[in-house]
């Protein structure tokens, strides 16, 4: 089975994360970088779960998961080790047609989540289809080595001209052309080597030549 990729916009919709453990610690981090309203069901939390609780971070309800906690909520992910507890959220889930994750149980999910590598704005997903996640680990770890911080720094810029040359009127295909002039590995290594006035004046060159 192949998945057809998609980034979901949750900001401020209801999502349901049931566990408080250190899977449902990093789903809920997720969640809410991605500006969705969280409520976490779970007898206990991990410590920095309780940490981003008293932060007012997400709603917190200290109990069992009950079928009632699926009411209009957006998204669901169980990350329990409690079997009859995800499989119960997964066929209500079903039933009411919402977009539902039982972690590592592709069987009991309408959708999976990749692995992540996040820098800054700029995000890599890495989905092996549900069908190893430690491959998806390690090639996460390895793009990580590859790709740093100066993308972040790349990505802002690049998002920059290319606001300027649209505002400018120039058109799609003449943009693309300029943009992908101006991108190119030298183009890293400056951003890289902490240039950043360098990569400036390159941007600005682009614009001088309209």
């Amino acid at each position: 089975m192949r998945y057809y990729p998609i980034y979901l916009d949750l900001q401020a919709r209801p999502v349901l994360v049931v566990g408080g453990g250190m899977i449902a610690e990093g789903k809920a981090e997720q969640l809410l970088a991605a500006g969705a309203l969280v409520t976490v069901v779970s007898p206990t939390l991990t410590e920095r779960l309780r940490e981003l609780h008293k932060q007012g971070g997400f709603r917190y309800e200290a109990r069992e998961y009950e079928i009632s906690d699926l009411d209009n909520v957006a998204l669901v992910i169980s990350a329990t080790d409690n079997q009859p507890v995800n499989e119960a959220v997964a066929h209500e889930a079903k039933a009411r047609n919402m977009l539902y994750n039982i972690v590592d149980q592709v069987p009991l999910c309408n959708f999976i989540t990749p692995a992540l590598v996040t820098r800054g704005e700029l995000q890599i997903t890495i989905s092996t289809g549900g069908g190893s996640p430690s491959v998806a680990q390690l090639v996460k770890r390895q793009i990580s080595e590859l790709i740093g911080e100066e993308y972040d720094e790349l990505l802002k810029l690049a998002t920059w001209l290319r606001n300027e040359l649209k505002a400018r009127g120039v058109s799609y295909n003449a943009r693309r052309d300029l943009m992908n002039e101006f991108l190119s590995a030298e183009l890293i290594e400056i951003i890289r080597q902490g240039n950043r006035a360098e990569a400036e004046r390159r941007a600005y060159q682009v614009l001088a030549t309209l």
